[in-house]
């Protein structure tokens, strides 16, 4: 059963790769055409079909280096044996969605630093072109290869949300033992590279010039935003790390009991736990809510039952971590999984139990 994230809304499909789809989000227009327009100032004073030319490239160069870094991930993940959802090309570049269920320090290492080594590798075919060829053609090398060296030191400074970042989180992890003490000092560097970014881009031309340059300013700011946005987000997300590594199945889990759909309401009440059917499919993803008042006791079960979504049927141990629990509650948006060993129902798990643990967990850290 999957709990694939539904593909971004007014996205457009543009290739798969691996059989993983790789979507080009309506935003990316708008990165598109800033690359467009600094492409076409860049060569205008060599005449419009060379500015066009120019334009042309830079769009072509942007989005290769997005999508190739984007795909290293993915081809990585898959290859580690990581469920891989999608890729999607955006406004702010990219990103990789898959099921990090299994991960490990070294594991979450590789596949963040495949992405980086993707534009390392562009960036040494574009310079290599550029060398060996003349005119245009090695102008426009030259540019693919800067535009991937960039992108590349960029995304390996050391803080979350960037892929530099990830791998400092590895490396406390691996350290620590502790994956959520990884996301809080990633994101703290993070936050130091979000104020360092701007402060670079607004003042290197003040210093150069004596006047801030206002479209890097705008940039600068922009990408401090972003920056900060995320690593902000990774800190938080530590909590729920904590709960990951931490909470079991048994601690959310109440005993779950199989009825036949034509048991009499009667019976069903005294069961001792939740009552789950099986329906015509023989899925356990039939369960018996709340009642209303005044229902006839000699009410079959089938008549009451409500069914819960097949992602929410979650083949797991009670001595298993939480996580897959969570996150088919978080896809699907509905608060309770049916919990099955071999198939066969065992337990239930609520949202609200869920909650409990987490903030038990917290209360203790």
């Amino acid at each position: 059963m999957s709990t694939s994230p539904p593909a971004p809304t007014g996205a457009l499909r543009i290739a798969s790769v691996a059989g993983v789809p790789v979507y080009l989000e309506r935003t990316w227009l708008l990165l598109a055409a800033l690359f467009a327009y600094t492409g076409f100032q860049s060569g205008q004073g060599r005449g419009t079909e060379i500015a066009v030319a120019f334009a042309a490239w830079n769009v072509l160069s942007i989005f290769v280096a997005v999508v190739g870094h984007e795909v290293g991930h993915a081809l990585t993940a898959r290859g580690l044996g990581f469920r891989v959802h999608q890729v999607v090309a955006t406004v702010w570049g990219g990103h990789t969605s898959y099921d990090a269920t299994g991960a490990t320090p070294g594991r979450s290492a590789l596949v963040a630093l495949s992405g980086p080594l993707v534009n390392v590798v562009l960036s040494v075919a574009g310079f290599a072109v550029a060398y060996s060829s003349g005119g245009l053609t090695s102008d426009l090398a030259w540019y693919f290869g800067l535009l991937n060296a960039l992108l590349a030191v960029f995304n390996l400074l050391p803080g979350l949300p960037l892929d530099g970042g990830a791998a400092v989180q590895s490396l406390v992890w691996a350290v620590s033992g502790r994956r959520d003490l990884g996301l809080v000092v990633a994101g703290w560097v993070g936050r130091v590279v979000a104020v360092a970014v701007p402060v670079l881009l607004i003042g290197g031309p003040y210093l150069l010039s004596g006047r801030p340059d206002l479209f890097q300013t705008l940039v600068g700011l922009l990408m401090a935003w972003v920056l900060w946005s995320g690593a902000t987000a990774a800190i938080r997300r530590a909590n729920l790390e904590r709960v990951l590594d931490t909470v079991r199945v048994a601690d959310v889990a109440e005993r779950a009991v199989v009825l036949d759909r034509a048991t009499p309401l009667e019976v069903a009440r005294t069961a001792p736990g939740f009552v789950v059917c099986l329906d015509d499919d023989s899925r356990p993803t039939l369960v018996l809510g709340l009642v209303p008042d005044g229902v006839p006791p000699a009410t079959p079960v089938d008549a009451l039952v409500t069914r819960v979504p097949d992602a929410n049927v979650v083949e797991a141990e009670p001595e298993a971590l939480v996580g897959p629990v969570l996150r088919a509650m978080t896809v699907t948006g509905v608060g309770l999984v049916v919990l099955t060993r071999g198939g066969a129902p065992w337990g239930v798990a609520l949202a609200s139990a869920v909650d409990a643990a987490s903030k038990r967990v917290r209360s203790r850290t």
